[in-house]
């Protein structure tokens, strides 16, 4: 018996209705159909007797797309990378089997669903991998404060705010770092969504935003339509606030007693901070192991709740406790800062920042604690991202928000005289070599994604091959961008 894997890289220019490849039907060989669509073949599995003829016959439900058949060698013309790109694919590869992976069947699930998911967890190589494209360009561009971490499924609605959101990757680095990141996942987000040159569009978007602000600090972004369209269907409902928290506490419980000795410094430093608050306000009245994110996925987490301002049920408070990871193999950002860099990030680039923000040292570890909001909702590019409108305005806004945080200036042995002006000759002068990254990155992610779903496919039999669906869009490059 003979079990084919197919893989599909596909090239985005246009719908075309269903396109038959090939003839019509030849005496003595099996004619087998099968539909190509994005991320999916129909069917999913071809199995055949081994030494029977066969042949397929491609049909295409919506662009036109390339064809390989990875068992046989099969490949369409050109389909080698070059040694290029082939070292940003291996620079951002992960096995499978890889420690932060074992024994965790569902996040590897999860990354073999899209690039975009993968490209979510491998954020610090993904950041190395800049760092070396950079690397002669490096004096350009100064240190800023990075968010380290900027994509489009970052940027959150809350119940005070909106923005970019979590920071356990943020530090001092050069500037290009975020652009390049975010750029891919608008990218990525674009391609997922088969809107050709809307991701180039809404770079474009972006880097108007960014340079608004650093031009003018004062500006106000206006709000996404997204955003209302999120906050809309807010409950706006501390109680059930309460009881979703608990539900997520309850699935993993921890005894209180083992979090509350280390637990008094952080209690300490927040009385201080807060005038008048009252003295049990922070003390715990259950906690929980917690396991949400992809990035994020593998990392120890905690859920508090804690009394609050009264000993009634109905003001208690939630807080997250999660793990600080010490900065390393990223060579142009600065390593040597500490935990306290997570914070710091947050206070300089959040429009609204989390409360009760601090550090909990336990067990010899280090932890970032803040306060959760009744509502938050990330913007998911599967539920919100509707139009190219909404990814070309959510990117002009995260642009506005890294052009005000990125020239803040947090010492004075980083204060340098005009720092946003040369933030506006860098990204001018390095523009069409970011975009040119962020294309290239695009597809190194989308290789590396490829290898990893394959890898991590189930095996079915010692003498059978693993179907593999998997497709790459390779979008026309335009020459123009637009801002929105």
């Amino acid at each position: 018996m003979i079990i084919l894997l197919l893989a599909l890289c596909a090239s985005a220019v246009g719908a075309r209705a269903r396109q038959v490849m090939g003839g019509g039907e030849v005496e003595g060989v099996k004619t087998i159909d099968v539909i190509a669509s994005r991320f999916q073949f129909e069917p999913a599995v071809i199995t055949d007797a081994e030494g029977d003829r066969g042949r397929l016959r491609l049909h295409s439900a919506d662009r036109t797309h390339g064809f390989a058949i990875k068992a046989l060698r099969v490949k369409p013309p050109g389909a080698a990378a070059s040694p290029a790109m082939s070292a940003m694919i291996a620079a951002i590869q992960v096995s499978p089997q890889a420690s932060e992976l074992k024994d965790r069947p569902a996040l590897v699930d999860r990354l073999r669903g899209t690039p975009r998911g993968y490209f979510r967890f491998v954020a610090r190589p993904f950041t190395q991998a800049v760092c070396a494209m950079f690397h002669d360009a490096r004096s350009d561009f100064p240190d800023v404060n990075l968010h380290g971490d900027a994509h489009l499924e970052q940027y959150a609605v809350t119940s005070v705010g909106r923005g970019l959101t979590d920071f356990d990757e943020s530090a001092r680095g050069p500037a290009f770092i975020d652009l390049v990141r975010f750029g891919v996942s608008l990218e990525l987000a674009a391609r997922e969504k088969d809107w050709p040159g809307e991701g180039r569009r809404a770079f474009g978007a972006f880097l108007g935003g960014y340079r608004e602000a650093l031009k003018n600090p004062d500006i106000n972004g206006s709000s996404p339509l997204v955003v209302t369209r999120a906050s809309d269907g807010f409950s706006r409902d501390h109680g059930l606030a309460l009881r979703r928290a608990d539900a997520m506490i309850d699935a993993d419980p921890v005894p209180a007693s083992e979090i509350e000795a280390d637990w008094r410094e952080y209690v300490r430093r927040m009385l201080a901070d807060w005038a008048g608050m009252p003295v049990a306000f922070f003390n715990i009245k259950k906690a929980g192991r917690l396991t949400l994110g992809i990035g994020s996925a593998s990392d120890e987490k905690y859920l508090f709740r804690i009394e609050g301002w009264s000993t009634e049920a109905d003001d208690d408070q939630i807080l997250e406790a999660k793990l600080v990871r010490p900065l390393s193999g990223v060579d142009c950002v600065r390593t040597k800062q500490g935990p306290e860099r997570v914070p710091l990030g947050m206070a300089l680039i959040a429009y609204a920042p989390f409360r009760f923000s601090g550090l909990l040292t336990h067990r010899g570890r280090t932890f970032w604690v803040h306060g959760w909001t009744d509502d938050y909702v990330e913007l998911s590019v599967d539920s919100w991202i509707d139009s190219p409108q909404d990814l070309r305005q959510v990117a002009y806004d995260v642009g506005v928000q890294l052009g005000l945080a990125h020239p803040k200036e947090v010492a004075a042995d980083d204060c340098r005289p005009d720092l946003r002006g040369i933030l506006l000759k860098a990204t001018r002068r390095n523009e069409d070599r970011i975009r040119r990254t962020i294309d290239e990155l695009a597809e190194a992610t989308v290789e590396a994604w490829m290898a990893f779903r394959e890898a991590a496919a189930p095996k079915r039999s010692s003498k059978a091959v693993r179907p593999h669906r998997s497709e790459q869009e390779q979008e026309h490059k335009s020459k123009g961008s637009s801002s929105a």
